[in-house]
């Protein structure tokens, strides 16, 4: 009897719930919805189309916010045992999980490939109900041998997007970019965790480190800069805090006197007294 298992998840409602390899490699394969793994400082997104893959004894924090509709995974776990019986002479199936530099990691195959998985996967689910079927055991094992080797064909892209993912990790440049793209909105930690991957207490942790300033100081200066420029362009300040970021004129007027020692009034008269100067 081969040693896997294959297990179909659907949540309906808001979830937080653990899962831990064990002995085994395990495969999700996300059917629809979207939630994300929480691993240490790094978050896997678990969206439709995407395979998230944990080597033995690894794990991490399924969390699932239900507002966008359900989530339903399939779970694939694969002992060493049944990796080395799909083998052959030519290809040692965990040997290859192996070759990949991650422990654990998500990602999302071409359309053609997921198609493939996801038939697959909803076949493997159903393989115990079929034992009694002609040529059940030659079938179960083509079935495993296709799933297995199509996830590693997906896993091949798997150490470049690692590299992106570490990238988020050591360089802030793209963090700074997307601030400066989207001031005027609404930008918290929780936004760039999101939009990044990668916890917000990483990166708060990073952008003090490499700054020596906050996150949220480094907005605010950033909104404020956006500010001083506009009021130069002579916009009236009733425009230039609404067009900087600012929720209202009382916080705009605090941050401004606070960081130039002056008023936003006093910088305009400054400004324009400079100007007929």
């Amino acid at each position: 009897m081969l040693n896997y298992t294959a297990k179909r998840y659907l949540y309906e409602h808001s979830i937080t719930r653990e899962f831990y390899s064990g002995p085994y490699y395990s495969l999700f394969l996300v059917m629809r919805g979207s939630g994300v793994f929480r691993c240490g400082d790094a978050l896997l997104p678990a969206q439709q189309q995407n395979l998230i893959i944990f080597k033995p004894s690894e794990g991490g924090r399924l969390e699932f916010s239900g507002t966008r509709g359900p989530l339903e995974m399939i779970r694939v776990r694969l002992s060493s045992e049944v990796l080395a019986a799909l083998s052959d002479e030519t290809t040692n199936l965990e040997t290859c999980f192996n070759v990949v530099p991650f422990r654990q990691v998500s990602v999302r195959p071409g359309s053609e490939i997921y198609m493939l998985l996801k038939n697959l996967a909803r076949k493997m689910v159903m393989l115990p109900s079929e034992s009694s079927q002609f040529g059940a055991s030659l079938f179960e094992i083509g079935i495993l041998q296709m799933f297995t080797v199509l996830a590693l064909r997906a896993c091949i892209h798997a150490e470049s997007h690692t590299a992106a993912v570490s990238r988020h990790h050591l360089m802030l440049d793209e963090v700074f970019l997307y601030i400066q793209a989207h001031l005027t909105e609404e930008l918290t930690l929780e936004r760039l965790e999101k939009e990044f991957y990668v916890s917000h207490e990483h990166i708060a942790r990073e952008f003090k480190r490499q700054t020596g300033q906050t996150v949220h100081r480094y907005i605010v200066k950033a909104r404020l800069d956006r500010c001083c420029s506009l009021i130069e362009q002579g916009l009236p300040l009733t425009e230039v805090y609404k067009m900087s970021g600012f929720g209202g004129y009382n916080h705009f007027f605090r941050a401004f006197k606070k960081e130039y020692g002056m008023t936003p009034g006093e910088y305009f008269r400054t400004t324009k007294q400079d100007a007929r100067g």
